[in-house]
C-alpha cells in the first residue's frame, strides 16, 4: 500500500514542531525544499497498519504569496494534494490562528485541526466548545497539548479517519457579503467558461479578487487572458467603490468576521480574572532596563554550565582517546598505516570528539531557550539596539541562530522583508560564534585560562555580538544605507518544554556535528596528517636521542646524590640522637630527613619531566617544520608572526577555513604525528601548554578565531543567498582584516602595557 501523506501547517509559535516530533519521534530527516534553502523536515508515522509520510511545512500566517514560506506551503498543498492537512492552531489565540484555517477550508484541503496549547487556554480562563467549533468549520478538531502528549493518540486516529475519507464531513464556505459573493460567482463562471479546471474555482476566484500575484501570473499564461483579467479588475473596482477599501483588506475583514462569530459561539471566558503568567514574567525579562542585563546573565550562565559541567565528560573522553592512542601504539608495529590510524584518524577526529559534551550542552540550553519562548524575547530586547544599525529586532533572530551554525542562520535571513536587510544581516552573521568555534575556545581557554575559562568563552560570544553591532553601524552608514521596515513582533506564551522535546531537538543539532566529524573533519585530519608525515627523511639540527640520554643520566646522578646526602644526614643524626625510649628510625628527626629527601626527589623528577617534555616538543616542532606542513606554515608565518603566532598557528588557522573544528584536529595531529619520543602521549590541552604559546598570544588567537574568514560552507551560503561575488569577497576580506588588526593590537600593545602575562 502506498504511503499516505500528512502536511503539517500552522502559524509560527503554534507548536508545529512539537506536534511533528510527537507524531514522528526519531523517524525524521532534515533537508531543503527543492530549489530553495528553506529547511524541509520529513518524518514517518505508522498507525493501524498504515504508513504516513509527515511533511512539516514552513510556519505561515496565511496562504498568500508574499513570502517564500507562504509560497512553499501553498504550492505543496495545491500541487502535491496531501491526504491530510494537519493545521496546528494555538487554542489561546484563536482569532489570529484560525485565519490560516479559513484559507485551508476555502482551498478544500482534507483538513484536521489540532487545537494545541489547551492548557495555556485554560490558564487564560478560556473554555472552548470544540464540538460546536468543529460543526461550524466543517472539519475535525482535536484538542491537544503537544508539550505533554495529551490528545496525541486521538489526533492520530482522527488523521487516519480523514485520510481514509471516513466519515465524510459537511463542506462549508466562508460567507462573504453578497456583493463579494456575486463577483466570486461571476469570476468562477468565467473561469469555467475558459475551460479552466473546475477544482478549486471558488479559491482561485477569491485569490484573483485579492490581487494575488501568483494567481494573476498563472492566469496570464492562458491564451487571450486579457479580457478576463480586465473583467476581474472591474469586479475589484466595483467592490472597492462600495466598501472604500482595498479588495484584499475587505476579504480579510470578512474572514475575521466569520472567525469572530465562531469564537463568540464556541468560546466562553470564565468570570475569574485569569492570571497571565507570560505577562508577569515579561515585566522582568523584557523590562527596558533589566532586559539586557538579564540576557547577559543568561548567556554567562549558559557558558558557565557548558564549560564547567562539560569539563567532566570532556576529561573522560580526553583520557580515553589518549589511552586508546597509547594502546594502539603499543600493539601495532611502527608503519605508515599505524601512524595514519593513530595520529591521523584518532588523533585528529578524537581531538574534536573530546569537546562533544560541551557542544551538546550548548545545544541543549539553546533549545531550552527556544522551546520555552525566551528566544523570541531576546529579539524583542535587542530591537532598540538593532535600530541603531538600521535593522529591527527580527533581524537578531538569524544572528542568534548563528550560535548554532552560521549556514542555516544565513539561510534564515529569508524571513526579512527587504534585500538590504538580508544582505546586512548576512554580512554580520559570521561574527556570531558558531558551535564549530566552541571546541577551539574550550581547548585554548582551558589550556591558558583554566580558572576563568567559562568567563573567557562568554566574553568571546559577547564580543562577537559587539563587533557585529559596530560593523552593522558602519555598513548601514556606508555600503548599505537606509532603515529597515517597521514590524510587529509576536511574543509566544512561555511554556515548560518536555524532556523528550529538548533531547530530540538537541540530538538533531548534535547529530549534524557528529556527521561532520565523520566527513569533513576526518578528511581534513587525514590531509593534515599527510602533510605532517612526509617527507620521511629529515635532518635535525640536534641529536635529541643523545640529549635524552644525558637527561636520564643526570636524573640518575641526582638521585644517587640525594640518596647519599640522606644517608650522611641519617648517620650524623644518629650520632647526635640521645633518646633511648624511641629508635632513631621512628623519631621526628628521621621523618624530617625523609620528607626533605622526598621533596628533593619530587623536585628533580618534575624538572626531569619538564626537560624531557620540552625536548620532545622541540624535536616534534623541528621535525614538523621540515615536512610539508612546516613548509606551508613557513609560507604563512610572515603573515601571522606580528600577532605572536608561530607557523603551527598559521597552519591551524589556514585549515580552519574549511571548517573551524579542523583547527582543533590540526593541533591534535600536529601534537600526535612524530616519532613517539615518549612512552606516554599527552592530551592536546597539555600539549598546547608546552608548545610555547603564552596567555597573551592565546587571547589573540581566540579573538582571531572568533572574527576571521568564515568556513567554506558559510562562504558558499553567503554567495548563494546574496547572489553576489562582491558581497562574498567583501565578507571574507573584511572579517580577515578585522581579525588580524584586533589580534595585532592584543599582542603588540599587550607587550608594551603588559596586558595578560
Amino acid at each position: 500500500m502506498a504511503d499516505l501523506t500528512i502536511a503539517i501547517a500552522g502559524n509560527p509559535n503554534s507548536g508545529k514542531t512539537t506536534i511533528f516530533n510527537a507524531l514522528t519521534g526519531a523517524r525524521q530527516r532534515v533537508g531543503n525544499w527543492p530549489g530553495v534553502t528553506v529547511e524541509r523536515k520529513e518524518g514517518r508515522l505508522s498507525y493501524q497498519n498504515h504508513s504516513f509520510q509527515v511533511i512539516d511545512l514552513p510556519g505561515t500566517y496565511s496562504l498568500s504569496s508574499y513570502s517564500l514560506e507562504e509560497t512553499i506551503a501553498r504550492n505543496y498543498i495545491i500541487d502535491e494534494s496531501p491526504d491530510v492537512v494537519l493545521d496546528i492552531v494555538d487554542a489561546s489565540n484563536l482569532q489570529r490562528n484560525l485565519y490560516l484555517s479559513t484559507q485551508l477550508i476555502e482551498l478544500g484541503a482534507p483538513l484536521v485541526i489540532a487545537l494545541n496549547m489547551m492548557d495555556i487556554a485554560e490558564e487564560k480562563g478560556l473554555e472552548i466548545d470544540t464540538k460546536t467549533l468543529s460543526v461550524l468549520l466543517g472539519v475535525a478538531i482535536v484538542p491537544v497539548v503537544g508539550r505533554t502528549g495529551f490528545g496525541i493518540d486521538k489526533l492520530k486516529a482522527t488523521i487516519n479517519d480523514v485520510a481514509l475519507k471516513s466519515p465524510q464531513r459537511r463542506r462549508i464556505q466562508i460567507p462573504y457579503p453578497h456583493e463579494i459573493e456575486e463577483e466570486i460567482q461571476a469570476i468562477s463562471e468565467e473561469l469555467a467558461n475558459r475551460s479552466i479546471a473546475e477544482d478549486r474555482l471558488r479559491w482561485k476566484s477569491i485569490k484573483l479578487l485579492e490581487r494575488d500575484d501568483t494567481s494573476i501570473n498563472k492566469l496570464k499564461q492562458i491564451k487571450n487572458s486579457e479580457i478576463i483579467i480586465n473583467n476581474i479588475e472591474d469586479s475589484i473596482q466595483h467592490i472597492e467603490t462600495i466598501y472604500n477599501d482595498t479588495s484584499g483588506a475587505i476579504i480579510s475583514h470578512a474572514r475575521y468576521g466569520f472567525i469572530q462569530g465562531a469564537i463568540q459561539e464556541c468560546v466562553r471566558e470564565t468570570k475569574v480574572t485569569p492570571r497571565d503568567y507570560s505577562r508577569s514574567i515579561d515585566k522582568i525579562l523584557t523590562n527596558r532596563w533589566l532586559g539586557l542585563p538579564v540576557f547577559a546573565l543568561m548567556m554567562w550562565i549558559m557558558f558557565k554550565i557548558t564549560y564547567d559541567i562539560g569539563a567532566y565528560p570532556t576529561d573522560w573522553i580526553d583520557y580515553g582517546v589518549t589511552r586508546l592512542m597509547n594502546i594502539l601504539n603499543g600493539m601495532l608495529p611502527e608503519s605508515m598505516i599505524s601512524s595514519l590510524l593513530v595520529d591521523g584518524v584518532i588523533g585528529g577526529v578524537g581531538a574534536v570528539a573530546i569537546f562533544l559534551p560541551n557542544i551538546f550542552i550548548l545545544f541543549f540550553i539553546i533549545t531550552l531557550f527556544e522551546d520555552s519562548g525566551y528566544m523570541a524575547r531576546v529579539a524583542f530586547i535587542m530591537d532598540r539596539i538593532m535600530h541603531a544599525i538600521g535593522l529591527h529586532g527580527k533581524a537578531f533572530i538569524p544572528l542568534l541562530m548563528g550560535f548554532g551554525c552560521n549556514v542555516p542562520a544565513i539561510m534564515g535571513t529569508r524571513i526579512l522583508e527587504t534585500r538590504r536587510d538580508r544582505i546586512l544581516t548576512i554580512l554580520l552573521n559570521p561574527f556570531m560564534s558558531c558551535s564549530a568555534r566552541l571546541p577551539v575556545y574550550v581547548l585554548v581557554a582551558g589550556a591558558f585560562f583554566p580558572t576563568h575559562a567559562a568567563t573567557v568563552i562568554f566574553s568571546l560570544y559577547l564580543f562577537g555580538i559587539v563587533i557585529a553591532i559596530a560593523s552593522g553601524k558602519l555598513f548601514s552608514k556606508t555600503i548599505l544605507t537606509g532603515m529597515s521596515r517597521p514590524f510587529v513582533m509576536e511574543l509566544p506564551q512561555y511554556q515548560l518544554p518536555t524532556v523528550r522535546s529538548l533531547l530530540l531537538h538537541t540530538w538533531e543539532r548534535g547529530y549534524v556535528f557528529i556527521q561532520k566529524m565523520g566527513t569533513v573533519i576526518l578528511v581534513g585530519s587525514i590531509i593534515i596528517w599527510t602533510l605532517g608525515y612526509f617527507p620521511r627523511n629529515v635532518t635535525l639540527s640536534r641529536d635529541y636521542s643523545t640529549e635524552r640520554e644525558e637527561i636520564r643520566i643526570w636524573l640518575e646522578q641526582k638521585t644517587v646524590q640525594i640518596e647519599q646526602k640522606f644517608k650522611e644526614s641519617v648517620t650524623i643524626g644518629e650520632s647526635q640522637y640521645t633518646s633511648t625510649m624511641i629508635p632513631f628510625e621512628k623519631s621526628e628527626s628521621y621523618q624530617l630527613l625523609q620528607s626533605q629527601r622526598d621533596s628533593l626527589r619530587n623536585s628533580i623528577l618534575y624538572q626531569y619531566d619538564e626537560e624531557l617534555t620540552n625536548l620532545q616538543y622541540a624535536e616534534m616542532a623541528e621535525t614538523m617544520k621540515q615536512r610539508w606542513i612546516g613548509r606551508v606554515g613557513r609560507l604563512l608565518e610572515p603573515l601571522v608572526a606580528p600577532l605572536g603566532f608561530t607557523w603551527r598557528e598559521g597552519v591551524a588557522l589556514f585549515s580552519g577555513f574549511v571548517a573551524k573544528e579542523i583547527v582543533v584536529s590540526t593541533y591534535g595531529v600536529l601534537f600526535g604525528v612524530g616519532e613517539n619520543v615518549s612512552e606516554e602521549s599527552r592530551g592536546v590541552i597539555e600539549s598546547l601548554r608546552h608548545s610555547g604559546m603564552t596567555p597573551r598570544v592565546a587571547l589573540g588567537f581566540l579573538i582571531f578565531t572568533l572574527l576571521y574568514t568564515p568556513c567554506l560552507a558559510t562562504v558558499a551560503a553567503i554567495k548563494r543567498e546574496t547572489a553576489s561575488w562582491k558581497y562574498t569577497i567583501f565578507s571574507i576580506g573584511y572579517s580577515f582584516t578585522l581579525a588580524w588588526l584586533l589580534a595585532f593590537i592584543v599582542f603588540q600593545l599587550g607587550s608594551v602595557f603588559n596586558w595578560v602575562s
